[in-house]
């Protein structure tokens, strides 16, 4: 499946498993190295063999393997949630090898916050990952019934005006 997709020129292979739980991985790192990352290597290899980018999707906290998955050629690890991960921290360690995909959350600040909590949130969670580059700003899921309307049309307009909402000097305020 992988070689038929890479005849169509894409720029990237998107995997999509969920390793993880709200507290560390499903099947622990010892287990997910012994079955899956062999696996995932050969899966990678491929990708890499053709010049194109690895992004991996999983829900739930699987920093402990995030060393492993950058060994195998991961590029962009999504879904990234702010309530797992220490975002800063997370950003500190593996920013400069891999680019995190979300980190607006979709369990807790899309669902509750007001509009303007909303727009701070992205404004907070932005000015951490963007420095240097390596962030996809996005939700961290598929959005579900739970989120107000006026809380997506905000987060739709700080993406689609990240210059006003975004900028050094704005995040600063």
């Amino acid at each position: 499946m992988i070689d038929l997709a890479l005849e169509y020129g894409v720029d990237a292979v998107y995997f999509g498993d969920d390793w993880g739980q709200q507290r560390g991985l499903i099947m622990g790192p010892d287990h997910w190295r012994h079955f899956l990352k062999p696996r995932m290597a050969r899966l990678y290899a491929r990708v890499k063999e053709k010049g194109k980018y690895v992004i991996q999707h999983s829900c739930g906290d699987c920093h402990e393997i995030f060393p492993d998955l950058i060994e195998i050629g991961l590029d962009c690890y999504q879904t990234f949630q702010p309530e797992i991960y220490d975002i800063a921290e997370m950003k500190r360690l593996y920013g400069k090898e891999l680019t995190f995909w979300g980190g607006i959350s979709t369990q807790q600040c899309l669902p509750y916050a007001t509009p303007d909590g909303v727009c701070n949130e992205i404004r907070r969670v932005s000015s951490i990952l963007r420095k240097g580059g390596g962030y996809i700003l996005a939700p961290t899921h598929a959005l579900s019934f739970d989120v107000p309307p006026e809380n997506i049309l905000k987060m739709a307009e700080v993406f689609h005006h990240q210059d006003k909402y975004l900028s050094a000097e704005t995040i600063r305020e």
